[in-house]
């Protein structure tokens, strides 16, 4: 069946129909713009969808003219704030690349998900549009609802497979490999590190690395003052840089010493109470997209079971380094079974001190 037919009266239905087939915001919108456009008459437009529950706007062109591209998206904040303000349902007519076209918000409940577009060529305006267009609304609604809670579930999975890893009896190394690789893993990243402060908070120095920068950073510090990182520990508040070349901050001798090169990472504060220990970085989506907001809030949200690794390891090396090296020798613990490498201190150390 033609389901791009003007005269099919379950238009609607189809469409929604759209939104539940679809993997995602953009790929629907992809989907029904130029069936939108057929049954409008129209033979060029646009959808937006804009809304706080997902990752980033979604913009789909259908025949755009390459000289109204720019236009378009360099207008589409106005538009949509101009809509916003709208108190009626009359298309906004703009003037984009000499011609007319016709604009309306996407919306539910009043709360605006975006707009749609089309070039009118003079066609008068379905009486059935403004239903249509409110069934596209509905179908965004839904899935902004499903992004949220697929992004709420990955959050807490990884949270959840993150401390679980972390708290097991396993050496620091062992558990920074872990909590790296999963970090980069949840924001689809080529490399992540630590960086610790020496005890002087005077200096960095990559005390663990994971990915393509492992074999480059492993050895190199610098002053805690430099960088993202450095500013990062300053505000002990989490950022997003997607353009390091913009950013006056970003410390680039790392890349000249080793040839790796950042273009974009996310730096989260690492704090063990209110102690700043150091900074977690994820460089280089891997995908050349932008990291996102949300993808900062996951980071941010294991940065203290990461922290709290460290401290506890830490602490555990000193008692090693104290009580089992220096009394018990290099490699045993005398009479102990449990061994030099073990998580937990030794059977004669808690005696000892209990």
């Amino acid at each position: 069946m033609d389901i791009t037919s003007s005269h099919d009266p379950n238009l609607t239905l189809r469409l929604i129909h759209f939104a539940l087939a679809a993997s995602d915001t953009g790929q629907y919108c992809s989907d029904v713009l130029p069936v939108f456009l057929e049954w409008m008459g129209s033979d060029y437009g646009f959808v937006m969808a804009s809304d706080p529950r997902l990752p980033a706007e979604n913009i789909a062109h259908h025949h755009v003219p390459s000289s109204a591209v720019t236009d378009i998206e360099e207008h589409l904040r106005d538009w949509l704030d101009q809509l916003s303000d709208a108190s009626d349902s009359v298309p906004f007519s703009i003037r984009v690349g000499g011609t007319d076209m016709s604009l309306l918000p996407l919306c539910v409940n009043e709360r605006l998900l975006g707009m749609i577009g089309w070039h009118t060529m003079d066609v008068a305006v379905r009486p059935d549009c403004f239903a249509v267009v409110a069934s596209l609304g509905l179908a965004l609604d839904c899935l902004a609802a499903k992004a949220s809670l697929e992004r709420k579930l990955l959050h807490f999975t990884t949270f959840l497979e993150i401390g679980s890893l972390l708290s097991k009896p396993v050496g620091l190394s062992d558990s920074l490999e872990i909590a790296l690789f999963s970090s980069m893993k949840a924001v689809s990243a080529e490399a992540a590190s630590v960086l610790l402060l020496d005890e002087a908070k005077e200096r960095f120095h990559f005390f663990h690395v994971e990915g393509t920068a492992k074999p480059l950073l492993g050895e190199t510090t610098f002053e805690s003052s430099h960088g993202v990182a450095g500013r990062v520990l300053r505000s002990l508040e989490a950022e997003v840089v997607n353009n390091v070349a913009d950013d006056d901050q970003f410390y680039g001798r790392i890349d000249e010493e080793t040839g790796f090169r950042t273009r974009n990472l996310i730096a989260v504060p690492l704090l063990a109470g209110r102690d700043p220990i150091g900074v977690l970085e994820v460089l280089n989506r891997t995908d050349h997209e932008d990291f996102t907001a949300d993808e900062r809030l996951l980071l941010s949200s294991i940065a203290d079971q990461i922290a709290y690794a460290i401290r506890n390891a830490q602490t555990f090396d000193r008692v090693v380094d104290v009580y089992c090296h220096r009394r018990q020798g290099a490699d045993s613990c005398g009479d102990c079974p449990q061994p030099i490498e073990s998580w937990a201190p030794c059977i004669n150390y808690r005696e000892r001190f209990s």
